[in-house]
């Protein structure tokens, strides 16, 4: 055995003789021998080369073996020691025994004895060396696993309190106290992007000067946060003074040398970034702080988009709430100038607009005729009302052009120089015919959303804002009473699963022999888990989540898929075969959600052939030419039904289904789930002749 061999051996006696006789019988037996003539030269030898076993007489010159026994086990608690006498008692038995010795033998030395002395010697030291190995790792692994678990509940804690706060503001300093307690800094800020000027901003900060959140603007691309920003990827930095991308930021800007940032996420979307700086340990940030923060600004980038989202329903709700009154009051209105002032009236209470222009179509002299001005500057554009504005019919349709004629023709007066930073025009089109141009002004630059614009074009078609506010509540409403109906399946759902759990764990303490040999239980598990994820998928359907991604190898989760649906591919007939590549890569999945995809799609095809066919399955990798990153490539075909021409571009559509039982959220779930995970969905079928299905998933 390789331990054996290894085994080294010190044979201590005064007797010269004896010891080449044990070298040379021991070393034939395949150790490595050493000898000493006395007790001193022994401990020399000891000190200075690590031994596996020593054997040694108990008589001996200067040192007896007793006290070379103490010395060692002072050295090696743990050593492996055999005595040897020619004098041997009870007494000197007993007290070699209590010192620590491993064996006592008797002079003449039998060989045969010896050696299988030393053997057991050698193979209890082999165990106890396994055995503080095993124990070492252990304590290392409860260690690691005790901290896993702080940080598990430390993010679990976050998630609570991030849920709890709708409101943005109070959110953003929310997520960045919470960012520097998990992570354990003291410094951070949380930037958001504004997408129409590709800038990120401080919203929320720690340690940072109320002078830096209002002047801080970072480009894409520039700085560190903006470097985050613009690739999407999360940054460690030990020390930004070596850091060759990053130190020429670092003079002035940043207090400590470390730092880590990651990108506030929602699938491809960054809505931000997260900053921290100033480790509270004192040292540099590690990996392990940075998988933190990024598992963390996962969970808060959902938190903003709720939040955003709410906030853009707020304001949606406002939004409809002027357009209702503009509907209803639109009524008692008998002139146009009282219009404009109303309209204006009300655009200014949800959006940042300062002054209002209406200005009226003439066909004939294809001009634009200042009627009205409403808000900002009114009493000095008393000059340009009645002003006609010349602008061809087919040019007034471009609101660039529409615009640049109108800004040039209110900057002739000196009270609005430099005034207007934002101009917005919108066309009033009524009964399909240009009725005339809408034009709002603000005095800060970009203040207008495309959604502000487009809430000013309908509010400016005054029938098409009646009919615009009718159909949001509708879909307000409907989506309101599905959320309900949604939550309610869910609620129901979930007690049946839990007994079923319960049963489960009780049938498995009953009859732990069988739970051990078979496979039901974990596949009924496994299961159970599945189900709980479909409830979820119903409430967070339009709200996907982000994934805690692993490497799995897709045959394997191709086997999964088969092993529960074997019964119906016997019970139909089908035939089924499968081909994977040989070295196929694995995918970073979220393996629930890949096998509930999987398993749509084979259920899928088994339905498609009720009179029997075949399934085939192939997996294998390839390029892609576009990215040039590596995919894993699966194709699932069936010699089924097909799919109809007519409906084939709408198979991907929530709730649309061909089955009189269906839900129609199968393929719609397929489709999330690969995107999601960055792929690719397509099929490819011919009626009456089969459906092969393609999905392209990142290799990891």
């Amino acid at each position: 055995m390789p331990q054996v061999e290894q085994s080294r051996i010190l044979v201590v006696d005064d007797e010269e003789r004896l010891c080449r006789s044990l070298e040379s019988l021991l070393a034939k037996s395949g150790y490595d021998v050493q000898t000493a003539l006395d007790g001193k030269e022994a401990l020399r030898l000891y000190a200075e080369t690590s031994f596996d076993l020593v054997i040694s007489d108990i008589r001996l010159p200067g040192i007896d073996g007793i006290q070379l026994l103490q010395e060692i086990r002072k050295q090696t608690p743990d050593a492996m020691v055999i005595l040897m006498t020619a004098y041997a008692s009870l007494e000197t038995a007993l007290a070699a025994i209590n010192m620590g010795a491993y064996d006592y033998l008797m002079k003449p030395i039998e060989f045969t004895q010896l050696k299988l002395a030393t053997k057991r010697a050698l193979e209890k030291r082999e165990l106890e060396i396994a055995r503080q190995r095993l124990v070492d790792e252990l304590q290392d692994t409860n260690k690691q696993l005790n901290r896993r678990v702080a940080e598990v509940d430390a993010l679990y804690q976050a998630g609570i309190l991030l849920s709890q706060s709708h409101d943005l503001h109070k959110l953003l300093t929310k997520i960045i106290a919470v960012a520097l307690d998990v992570i354990g800094a003291t410094v951070g800020s949380v930037m958001l992007l504004d997408e129409h000027k590709g800038e990120l901003t401080i919203s929320a900060a720690v340690g940072v000067s109320e002078e830096v959140k209002r002047s801080t603007r970072v480009k894409l691309g520039n700085s560190i946060a903006g470097y985050v920003a613009q690739s999407g990827e999360a940054l460690l930095i030990t020390d930004i003074l070596t850091d060759q991308r990053f130190r020429q930021y670092a003079k002035g800007n940043y207090e400590t040398n470390s730092l880590v940032s990651a990108p506030l996420k929602i699938k491809d979307r960054v809505l931000g970034v997260i900053n921290l700086s100033d480790p509270k340990h004192g040292t540099a940030f590690a990996e392990n702080d940075l998988r933190l923060l990024v598992t963390f600004a996962a969970q808060a980038a959902i938190a903003i988009d709720d939040a955003e989202h709410l906030q853009q329903l707020n304001k949606k709700l406002n939004e409809f709430g002027a357009l209702y009154k503009l509907a209803t009051n639109l009524t008692t209105i008998d002139n146009s100038r009282d219009m404009t002032e109303m309209i204006y009236q009300m655009l200014k209470k949800i959006m940042d607009v300062d002054f209002a222009v209406w200005l009226s179509w003439q066909e004939r002299t294809e001009t634009l005729m200042v009627n009205y001005w409403e808000g900002l500057g009114k009493r000095e554009a008393i000059t340009l009302l009645g002003r006609e504005l010349s602008m061809k019919e087919k040019t007034v349709y471009s609101s660039s052009v529409r615009a640049r004629v109108i800004r040039t023709h209110i900057e002739e007066i000196p009270y609005f120089k430099d005034k207007a930073k934002t101009l917005t025009t919108v066309p009033i089109i009524t009964k399909g015919s240009l009725h005339g141009v809408f034009c709002l002004g603000s005095r800060r630059e970009h203040a207008f959303s495309p959604n502000d614009i487009n809430i000013a074009s309908i509010v400016a078609s005054q029938a098409t804002s009646v009919y615009e506010q009718q159909r949001a509540l509708l879909n307000a409403t409907r989506l309101m009473t599905m959320g309900k109906m949604m939550s309610e399946i869910a609620h129901d759902l979930k007690k049946p699963l839990t007994n079923i759990r319960g049963s489960l764990q009780i049938m498995r303490e009953r009859w732990p022999e069988i739970a051990q040999s078979d496979d039901f239980f974990m596949t009924a598990e496994q299961e159970m888990l599945r189900l709980n994820e479909l409830v979820k998928e119903l409430v967070d359907f339009s709200n996907p989540k982000k994934y805690q991604l692993e490497q799995k190898r897709m045959s394997d989760l191709i086997k999964r898929v088969i092993r529960l649906v074997e019964n119906d591919l016997t019970k139909h007939g089908i035939a089924f075969s499968q081909e994977f590549e040989d070295d196929l890569p694995s995918v970073l999945v979220n393996e629930n959600e890949i096998v509930e995809m999987l398993l749509n799609l084979i259920i899928n095809a088994i339905e498609a052939m009720p009179q029997g066919g075949r399934l085939s399955i192939k997996a294998f990798s390839k390029l892609d030419e576009n990215q040039q990153k590596p995919f894993v490539t699966l194709q699932i075909k069936d010699t089924g039904e097909g799919i109809a021409p007519e409906v084939q571009h709408k198979v991907f559509d929530r709730y649309f289904t061909t089955k009189d039982s269906g839900t129609g959220l199968g393929l719609s779930i397929c489709e999330r789930i690969v995107m999601a995970h960055n792929g690719d969905i397509k099929f490819e079928s011919e009626q009456g002749a089969g459906t092969t299905f393609i999905i392209k998933l990142p290799a990891a």
